[in-house]
């Protein structure tokens, strides 16, 4: 870890990135609250994290752009826009002018797969690649503190002051971002144009085509498909475990988020370790396999068991993270890392959408018990498939930025 804070360029990265994740994650959850007092209606509510995940779900249109511009030039303006457009929600002052934060929301989902995609493309040149799990491994870390602290934030600023002054805020953080951006001090090429009689869907189809052809990356997508796809459940599974499964509030939700994210934030700091020895395959099965056992006890009516299960889930949950995003990015051309970016996002939102689908239509017809139990079986399946990977457990593999042409 010291040798990441050795580095001034990163240092100052990590400064505007985590300053901008507060205010990001701060302003999701508070928006749904804010449309929720100015109409009643908890519906409408519901929309602001639909319109957040549609926009995030055209992670691979975005990902085109960031392998076409300067990857800093394009982070910065992107910020700077998305900053001025966040301005503009200090003029909603009732239930009419709501389709301005379900825009916002829209634009937000976009803003960020642009910028954590050129981001991704950057890291080559911030880091060298020794180091790329450590400062992921910071980052998921640094995510999950940041979402013991923002909901009180948000709420906070929502309930003193109102949402118009939470835009201000959030427009801040963008600022405080595309300041230190403007500090590093890095080269910003541009990206080599692909020949130009390559239509646009191919070039949007490059990043799931590399997915797929290459071996690592095509088993880790696979697996974390999967993962996502078991986790969407508990955005309403959850509930039925608290409420049914311990009789507690719904409220008490909340806790359970609280318990992973302390567990996570540890989870993400030793990642870079075990990705060292056991490799990023290796270690995303384990991690998987974690989630898999401690999930069995989710389904225990007993407050002690189900809080110790979740700390597990929390700590297995950020290696599978950590070693995806690590393997993306090392085994990647750095050409090609923006729709690879993208792709792998899209991969993971979508099959988090359907999880959340699936969720909502069988809840209310099966025992909860037996959607945890289902949760638990497509973990397992997806910590097998790693496991009993030949390439995972025999050879070696190169990364892309020491010659490896794309497939295996």
């Amino acid at each position: 870890m010291r040798e990441l804070f050795r580095l001034r360029n990163l240092r100052i990265c990590i400064l505007g990135n985590t300053v901008t994740m507060i205010g990001d994650n701060a302003f999701w959850l508070a928006a749904s609250i804010w449309v929720k007092e100015l109409t009643g209606s908890t519906a409408r509510a519901g929309v602001v994290i639909l319109c957040l995940t549609v926009g995030t779900m055209l992670s691979p249109l975005t990902g085109v752009l960031v392998d076409r511009f300067r990857r800093k030039r394009l982070l910065m303006v992107t910020e700077a826009v998305t900053a001025l457009l966040m301005l503009t929600l200090v003029t909603v002052d009732g239930p009419g002018q709501v389709w301005l934060i379900y825009l916002m929301m829209f634009l937000y989902g976009c803003s960020a797969a642009i910028t954590s995609g050129a981001f991704a493309a950057l890291r080559e040149q911030l880091m060298p690649a020794e180091l790329v799990s450590t400062a992921i491994g910071l980052s998921q870390a640094l995510n999950q503190g940041a979402r013991l602290i923002t909901p009180g934030i948000g709420l906070g600023v929502l309930a003193g002051w109102g949402g118009h002054v939470l835009a201000i805020v959030d427009a801040a953080t963008f600022g405080v971002s595309v300041l230190c951006w403007s500090l590093v001090r890095i080269e910003d090429p541009k990206p080599v144009r692909e020949a130009q009689r390559e239509g646009w869907t191919r070039h949007v189809g490059a990043g799931f085509r590399y997915l797929l052809t290459t071996a690592l990356l095509r088993q880790l997508s696979f697996a974390l498909a999967l993962a996502f796809f078991a986790m969407g459940f508990y955005e309403t599974l959850g509930i039925a475990v608290v409420t049914v499964g311990l009789g507690k509030p719904a409220t008490w939700v909340g806790t359970l988020v609280t318990v992973m994210s302390l567990t996570g934030l540890g989870g993400g700091l030793l990642a870079p370790a075990i990705i060292k020895r056991a490799g990023p395959g290796r270690t995303a099965a384990a991690g998987l396999a974690l989630c898999a056992v401690a999930g069995v006890f989710v389904a225990v009516p007993n407050t002690a068991v189900v809080l110790a299960a979740a700390a597990v889930v929390g700590l297995g949950l950020a290696p599978v993270v950590v070693s995806s995003m690590t393997a993306f990015q090392l085994y990647t051309a750095n050409e090609l890392l923006g729709r690879v970016t993208g792709a792998a996002n899209f991969v993971m939102t979508g099959m988090q959408g359907i999880g959340i689908f699936v969720g909502v239509m069988l809840i209310d017809v099966l025992p909860y018990r037996y959607l945890v139990y289902l949760s638990v079986a497509v973990l397992a399946v997806g910590a097998l498939y790693l496991a009993t990977r030949p390439e995972q457990r025999r050879r070696p593999l190169v990364p892309a930025s020491a010659g490896m042409s794309g497939t295996q």
